[in-house]
């Protein structure tokens, strides 16, 4: 096992008491088991001993590992299907929220679909995304130029209207410093969207440490609705709405099952299960606005 960074203390609230919660295998690449503890003060649960960002690249490193949908086979077949239906989907939500256009600009772009469909809604768009390889992908297709390293990337403030994370946060190493950045970005009335895999989902709790959305050590941080709210609340954020994320519990019970007949009737459950009480749908959409100034110090 290579280089790894060890958390003395939950990431949110600081606090050093933590407790194994459960050991996950990354099955993808490297077949190393990864510990994922729970802070005993906040309830955040987060991979403890996941490798730094001068590491962690070789964990991608795998034709297997495609959620961009560049590889081929069944599964990617199918996300690539789920993502050209959540397109309009993704895009109606944003439109109930912020009824005029703007800058939109979206984290972990991946091979640029959602932006190429905003822009095509008349939007202006601009993006990042880690892979060189899904940046590439989005120039050639779609001619568009994402930023690369989101820490990296240089917005001017109070320039975007509506900010996007599908499935990226729970990847980037300094949540703080993300949180920082992104409000900065964000104008006083914009709008930030962030999809995020529910760790207190009814899929999770059914498939335990084979859930396929622990993905570890991809991803670093594991949410529940209660420590979303506490995040954004620490970062200046104010939660307006919180929605399931629709077919993401058939997608993830498909990885998760041996028995992919099985695994299917069983995202279909989850996923019904889901729009009743949808704080236990496997992916959860987190809608913020900018919190007042005097809101951020209490």
């Amino acid at each position: 096992m290579i280089s790894t960074t060890h958390q003395h203390q939950c990431p949110l609230c600081g606090s050093k008491e933590l407790k194994p919660y459960l050991t996950a295998t990354d099955r993808l690449t490297s077949g190393e088991d990864f510990q994922i503890v729970q802070c005993r003060h906040c309830g955040f649960l987060f991979t403890l001993d996941a490798p730094p960002p001068s590491m962690i690249g070789r964990y991608y490193g795998t034709p297997d590992y495609r959620p961009h949908g560049l590889s081929r086979g069944f599964i990617s077949m199918l996300y690539r299907l789920v993502r050209n239906v959540m397109l309009r989907w993704k895009s109606r939500l944003i439109h109930r929220y912020q009824h005029h256009g703007g800058l939109i600009i979206d984290i972990g772009a991946g091979t640029g679909e959602f932006l190429a469909y905003m822009r095509r809604c008349g939007w202006q768009v601009g993006g990042c995304e880690q892979s060189e390889v899904a940046r590439e992908y989005a120039r050639k297709q779609h001619d568009l130029v994402l930023d690369g390293d989101v820490m990296q990337a240089a917005y001017a403030s109070s320039s975007a209207d509506v900010i996007t994370a599908w499935h990226a946060i729970e990847h980037i190493h300094d949540l703080p410093e993300l949180c920082g950045r992104l409000r900065h970005w964000l104008k006083p009335d914009g709008l930030l969207v962030i999809a995020v895999p529910n760790a207190n989902s009814f899929d999770s709790e059914y498939y335990g440490e084979q859930w396929a959305a622990w993905d570890v050590p991809r991803h670093l941080w594991h949410f529940s609705f209660e420590t979303m709210s506490k995040l954004a609340d620490a970062q200046g954020f104010r939660l307006i709405a919180c929605h399931a994320l629709p077919l993401d519990a058939c997608y993830v019970s498909l990885l998760s099952g041996e028995n992919k007949f099985l695994a299917l009737a069983c995202g279909v459950r989850f996923a019904l299960k889901g729009f009743v009480a949808p704080r236990k749908a496997s992916s959860l959409i987190y809608v913020f606005r900018k919190a007042q100034e005097e809101q951020k110090s209490v």
